[in-house]
């Protein structure tokens, strides 16, 4: 009966959130430590007192709060542990770092680090520039979880030095210059001034700084995609996919001329022109940078309604998606065509469809309807402007499967058949679509 009284204690606290005194991290018994870790722990709290909390990292490679690794000129490895102090004095950091070495085959505290957020997302360890240092980057978030920082140190001899501290909104570590070796980048938005800026970081003669740096064009509320890919042979580049506000969205790119970050001026919130603009509704969900037509180059997506949807509200509008790269520091149209987020494909359009053909959903039948579109019919699917239909089936639906006797299999995934059919007045016409090329244009993502 008394564990069943304490079980049920416990529950209650975990489910009402009710304080009581106790708290679910008292409650919750800690992983039990190894050999090595329990040396490491006591030489902490020799350190720091026995009133500490250890912290875990949220993300990355290392999870555990007691990060073991030989990141400088000496056999034995060095430890990295975070920990919440419970007797630090007002207007202190309660999140600490302690790095600890060993010395004779005994673990020593040598090094304390006030860290600058108050939760740790990510520690790691990379080389930055030329020299081969080991450099340590931890990743922080602030109590509010939306604004972050991160701090680069530097280990050797003894001795901790902390080289970087700076706010970021996206951190990634290439070798954005192609010089061979890494640099670390980062963007950080002022919400006061709505100026967002790429800072890239390596070393300079032996030292650690800022070697360039530009400003973004692109408002941003936040950076929800970050992809690393090629922008033309040999040249690297970050592709930013950001949110502008509720249902809107937009793209910046980043990349490099020798040691010089740049980010094209034709890119990002335009409000005059739109060019990279999107939105969300209930057609379209937020569309990413892709390479959409596997050429080894990611390209930028951007919308815009198809025919016969223009006057429409936006809730109402279904869209083509036209993929833009970059040439000589501006956009060039590379894509245009249809996108479904609903069913993960996308029908990249010959020229002569632009303008002229344009799509009807029939989601009862997961079916999307091409049509030629006019002034006669606009969005009406009958015999004088069908061209084909896409038809998505689940290939366990039996009763599905056998209506679709009469059409053509287009692609194929483990869970759905993409087939397709095509109406006998248009497969001669001058907007009928060859077999090579229907199945060169079709993408499943």
């Amino acid at each position: 009966m008394k564990i069943r009284a304490i079980l049920a204690l416990l529950m209650t606290v975990l489910l009402t959130g009710c304080s009581m005194g106790v708290s679910v991290e008292n409650l919750l018994t800690p992983p039990k430590l190894d050999a090595q870790q329990n040396e490491i722990y006591q030489a902490l709290i020799s350190s720091s007192g026995a009133a500490i909390q250890l912290k875990y990292p949220k993300s990355g490679d290392y999870r555990s709060a007691f990060v073991v690794r030989n990141i400088d000129n000496e056999e034995s490895d060095e430890a990295f542990v975070f920990y919440e102090s419970e007797s630090v004095q007002s207007g202190e950091a309660a999140l600490r770092l302690k790095v600890l070495d060993q010395y004779n085959g005994k673990w020593q505290a040598v090094y304390d680090l006030a860290c600058i957020g108050s939760e740790v997302d990510s520690i790691s360890f990379t080389s930055i520039g030329s020299g081969g240092n080991i450099d340590i980057i931890i990743r922080y978030s602030m109590l509010n979880q939306t604004e972050k920082a991160f701090s680069v140190l530097n280990y050797s001899d003894g001795i901790a030095t902390e080289l970087c501290t700076a706010s970021y909104s996206s951190l990634d570590v290439l070798d954005l210059n192609n010089d061979g070796e890494d640099e670390l980048v980062a963007v950080s938005s002022d919400k006061a001034t709505g100026v967002t800026m790429a800072s890239m970081y390596s070393r300079v003669d032996g030292s650690f700084c800022k070697i360039s740096e530009a400003e973004l064009r692109g408002i941003h509320s936040e950076i929800i995609n970050v992809t690393k890919g090629a922008l033309s042979e040999g040249v690297l580049a970050l592709f930013l996919d950001y949110s502008r506000g509720p249902g809107q969205y937009g793209t910046d790119v980043i990349y490099c001329r020798g040691n010089k970050i740049l980010s094209p001026d034709s890119i990002g919130d335009n409000a005059e022109s739109g060019i990279v603009s999107r939105f969300t509704n209930n057609y379209t969900a937020d569309i990413y940078c892709y390479d959409i037509d596997g050429d080894g180059y990611v390209e930028i997506p951007s919308m815009t309604p198809l025919p016969g949807y223009e006057t429409l509200p936006r809730a109402e509008q279904l869209c083509a998606v036209q993929w833009y790269t970059i040439e000589d520091n501006s956009l060039t149209l590379e894509h245009y065509g249809y996108y479904s987020s609903k069913f993960s494909f996308a029908l990249l359009f010959p020229n002569r469809w632009r303008g002229v053909v344009t799509a009807v959903p029939d989601l009862q039948n997961n079916e999307i309807v091409f049509i030629a579109y006019g002034t006669i019919h606009g969005l009406e699917v009958n015999d004088a402007t069908e061209l084909m239909r896409i038809r998505i089936v689940d290939k366990n639906d039996a009763e599905a499967l056998s209506s679709t006797a009469s059409m053509k299999i287009l692609a194929e995934t483990d869970e759905c058949l993409y087939l397709y059919s095509e109406t006998m007045g248009y497969k001669t016409g001058k907007l009928a679509l060859t077999e090579s090329e229907l199945s060169s244009s079709f993408i499943i993502f």
